[in-house]
């Protein structure tokens, strides 16, 4: 008995191969949506979509995103807001709806502080990379930032 296929084996892996190809083919249309609807120049910020339908100036959206982040509005927001509640008696600082905010703006310095500390750790092992490689301009550094004292 040979192992070797002979012209039907072939053909029938071929017709075989290619009809299961038109069937992925053909089911894989089932799973596309089946209404496609996209405004013109929508865009997307921190998986916030902004478009016509929920903006009525994206345009102005975009521009002011571009030099002052949502985050950065937020945390001039939160900070105004906290001088605010610094102001209120003790009774009514401890209401849920104004610890729960408090509680949330120092739990967000805290993520500010831990990733400010990551940041300097990179630092400093640029500057330990940098001191090896090429010592001049490590000593030309150092003297810059003893310059900012």
């Amino acid at each position: 008995m040979s192992t070797t296929p002979n012209g039907n084996d072939v053909a029938n892996l071929w017709f075989w191969a290619y009809l299961a190809a038109a069937t992925r083919a053909a089911t894989s249309f089932y799973a596309a949506p089946r209404n496609l609807e996209q405004s013109i120049l929508p865009w997307t910020f921190a998986g916030i979509v902004v478009n016509e339908t929920n903006s009525t100036d994206p345009a102005a959206e975009r521009a002011i995103v571009s030099r002052e982040s949502y985050g950065r509005q937020l945390g001039r927001i939160s900070d105004a807001l906290e001088a605010l509640i610094s102001q209120l008696p003790d009774d009514e600082k401890s209401k849920k709806p104004i610890a729960d905010f408090l509680s949330l703006k120092a739990r967000i310095e805290s993520i500010k502080h831990e990733s400010e500390s990551a940041h300097a750790d990179r630092i400093l092992e640029k500057l330990k990379r940098l001191k090896e490689r090429d010592g001049a301009s490590f000593q030309e550094f150092l003297e810059r930032v003893t310059k900012l004292a």
